[in-house]
């Protein structure tokens, strides 16, 4: 049997997260109040406490809304200023699939990689979120990084990840990741694992911090 090529795989991906993020306006309920928030940092230059309505909106942190934001800014001049911030779903679904592929790669070798990704891509649960205008794209890059960080043995990505994760929806994703942590070490293959903790504490405290 031929083996199929990484590029017509690569442009399977594209055609699947491309269609549906442009060209209608945000979705309700969770978009409308996204794009409000965003619409909000552009208007006012406040990029420290997200505003909907009038009222300071600290339900959620703001990583997506900044990331949303600055794609807006910079990409407002081409496109309608909702659709430059749908890249920002784009942007973290990207790195979803990408962590994804390679947490796949360190665990079971390099022919797991791309299928990976794409059983990711296709499960049926992900399809409408992905190309949605919400903090859970985040969260959900957040986490595919700190798994490739716990898969391979590093801090830097494990505490990057969490940290993603927080300033994304709170304390939902580094608590999830926390305790894959804890348990792993019980298992005699990542017993060491632990020695990435300073590391990860370390990296995640930043994000911990700056904005509350």
């Amino acid at each position: 049997m031929r083996k199929i090529g990484t590029v017509p795989i690569f442009l399977l991906l594209a055609a699947w997260l491309a269609p549906g993020l442009f060209g209608h306006d945000p979705w309700k309920p969770d978009e409308a109040y996204t794009f409000g928030l965003v619409y909000h940092i552009l208007e006012s230059g406040d990029w420290l406490v997200p505003t909907l309505g009038g009222e300071p909106f600290v339900e959620k942190p703001p990583v997506f809304f900044w990331t949303a934001a600055l794609f807006a800014k910079l990409f407002g001049w081409a496109m309608p200023l909702h659709d430059a911030a749908h890249l920002a779903a784009a942007f973290y679904v990207l790195l979803t699939l990408l962590f994804t592929a390679l947490a796949a790669r360190r665990l079971y070798g390099g022919g797991a990689a791309l299928p990976a990704a794409l059983l990711l891509a296709g499960s049926l649960g992900y399809l409408q979120h992905a190309h949605q205008l919400i903090t859970d794209n985040a969260l959900m890059a957040g986490v595919a990084m700190a798994i490739y960080g716990l898969a391979a043995f590093s801090g830097f990505w494990l505490g990057t990840g969490a940290g993603i994760a927080f300033l994304s929806k709170g304390l939902l994703g580094p608590g999830l990741i926390g305790l894959t942590a804890v348990v792993l070490v019980a298992l005699p293959a990542w017993r060491q694992s632990w020695k990435t903790w300073p590391v990860a504490a370390i990296l995640f405290l930043p994000w911990a911090l700056i904005w509350p």
